[in-house]
Formats: structure tokens, C-alpha cells, sequence
């Protein structure tokens, strides 16, 4: 079995700031950090913290910032990497932090757009049944959608996280096999403010399970019909950026490996908790060796 992450990767500024500007107002950081990190590459490290193996391919610019990725990847122990190099720059994100651990993020996503499913087609001619494709929000709507039926016709397990939300997923719902959403997400894709609501809207547009993520509260998943909640342990939360890529990844993860669902969130639940009480994204992720003693508990 392995997991198969096609996503973006990016270079991430992480500031920390007193509190969130006014419009017009300039503030100063009180600190700054340079990490690898997107959506695509976070959540490949993190599933691959697990000691399962995960191939990772993801578009980069032919630039100098490539390399701070690169140097994360090398780092870790994925099964496979491939870098496409696009005629775009790498992409970035800028990512301010509040003392109480609160984020605004915002991305740039030429790099990623441009990727297309011919770049892919080798890899996808390799799928196994028992193998899971993930996905996240950055890619563009066909190479998504091109992607999800790939892994459809293979029959392998489909893993949707639509963030950050840039089209619509009519048509791609019936092709999700778990789609993974935080609250905004699911309240704008599922036309509710209510979880459970919103998410059974996205189980009659097709999707067979749906995970929807709520902070600090922890989680619900409406699995096999039943709506369940997962609570979060208390922690000291000093930054929530990556938090939601933590436990996506970690799902995969845990699902790859054979363990049930309900004691896939709990410990993905648990992954993330852990994320949020250090700085940065990929970096705050837990050890592979703090992830096994956590299993062993």
C-alpha cells in the first residue's frame, strides 16, 4: 500500500504580530520564520511521519527558492519525490500570527495552477488498488478532477481536502471517497453554517465520507450515515498554521495502514493538537519517533 500526494509546495513567511492590522496600518513583527511548507508538501511529510510511504509530486519555479523545499524534502523520509520545474515562480505564502496562535494566510498558486495531469500519467499507470490519492485545493479544477477519476477507475481511495476553496466541486463530489473540509470550508461548499448540515449536503452531492474539522472542538465525521464528534485534548496553542495539514495527512496515514476509522481521527486528532503548541508549519510537525511512542500509549 502507499499514498500518492499530488499538490503544491511552497515556501512559507511566518510573522508574528500583536494583533491583526486595521486597514491602512502598517505594523512591525516582533519575529520572523522561513519554512517549507503548501498544502501538497505538508501534508505528504506529515503522512509520511508515519512511517508509511508516501510519493510526493509537486510543481516548483526554476528560482533560489526552490531550494528551501528542497532542502525540507531531502530531510524526509518520503518513498519518492518528483519536482516538476514550471515556468512560474515558486510559489509563497505569507502566513501572520497572532500571540493567542491565530493565523491569516495568503498564497500565491501560478506554480501550481499550471501543473497539468500529463506531467503525472506514468505515476498514475502505477496505482494499486489498495493505494490512496490525495489532493488538495491548489491545483487546478481538470487536473483535479482528471486526477480523481484516474484514481477512481483504479479503484483506490480518493481524498479530497478543498482548501484553499478556488472553483466548484459539482462535479467532482461523486469522485471523493473522504472529503476533509475545516468549518468556513464546509459552511461555503455545503451551504450552511452547520456542520452536520453542511456536510450531509456534500454526502448527497456524491461524497461517501465527510470530515469536518472545528479547531479546538476537534472534529465529526459523517461515516457509514452516522454523524460522530472527536474532541481535541487542551493545549498551549502558540501558532494553528499547519494544524489542519497535520491531520489530514495524518488520516491518510493511519487509514493506509490498516487502522480503523474511528482510531484514525482520534490519533489524527492528536497529531494535530501536538502541531499547534510549537512554531512554523512542517517543522512543528510531531517526530516520527513522538509519533510512534503516541501510538504505543
Amino acid at each position: 500500500m502507499s499514498i500518492l500526494v499530488v499538490g503544491n509546495a511552497t515556501v512559507d513567511f511566518s510573522y508574528e504580530i500583536n494583533r491583526l492590522p486595521s486597514t491602512g496600518e502598517t505594523l512591525l513583527s516582533s519575529g520572523r520564520m522561513v519554512d517549507a511548507g503548501g498544502k501538497g508538501l505538508n501534508q505528504a511529510i506529515a503522512a509520511s511521519r508515519w512511517g508509511v510511504d508516501v510519493d510526493f509530486f509537486a510543481p516548483l519555479g526554476d528560482d533560489t527558492a526552490a531550494s528551501v523545499i528542497r532542502e525540507r524534502l531531502d530531510s524526509e523520509k518520503l518513498e519518492n519525490v518528483e519536482l516538476i520545474i514550471g515556468p512560474f515562480p515558486t510559489d509563497e505564502s505569507i502566513i501572520f500570527v497572532t500571540p493567542d496562535g491565530s493565523n491569516i494566510i495568503v498564497s500565491t498558486d501560478s506554480t501550481a495552477k499550471w501543473l497539468a495531469i500529463d506531467k503525472l500519467k506514468h505515476r498514475f499507470g502505477m496505482l494499486l488498488a489498495e493505494d490512496t490519492l490525495l489532493l488538495q485545493g491548489n491545483l487546478s479544477k481538470e487536473t483535479t478532477e482528471r486526477c480523481l477519476k484516474a484514481g477512481k477507475i483504479a479503484g483506490i481511495r480518493n481524498v479530497l481536502n478543498p482548501s484553499p476553496i478556488g472553483f466548484s466541486y459539482g462535479s467532482i463530489w461523486p469522485l471523493v471517497s473522504i472529503a476533509v473540509l475545516n468549518e468556513i470550508e464546509a459552511a461555503q461548499l455545503g451551504n450552511s453554517k452547520d456542520p452536520e448540515v453542511a456536510g450531509r449536503t456534500l454526502l448527497e452531492l456524491g461524497v461517501e465520507t465527510v470530515v469536518i474539522t472545528l479547531g479546538s472542538e476537534g472534529a465529526m465525521a459523517i461515516y457509514e450515515g452516522k454523524s460522530i464528534m472527536f474532541g481535541a485534548p487542551k493545549m498551549d496553542v502558540v501558532d494553528t498554521a499547519g494544524a489542519g495539514d497535520a491531520f489530514v495527512g495524518s488520516l491518510v496515514a493511519t487509514l493506509d495502514m490498516g487502522l480503523p476509522f474511528m482510531e484514525s481521527m482520534k490519533f489524527s486528532i492528536e497529531v494535530a493538537s501536538l502541531t499547534v503548541t510549537k512554531r512554523g508549519t512542517t517543522s512543528a510537525f510531531p517526530s516520527h519517533e513522538k509519533i510512534s511512542k503516541l501510538i504505543k500509549c
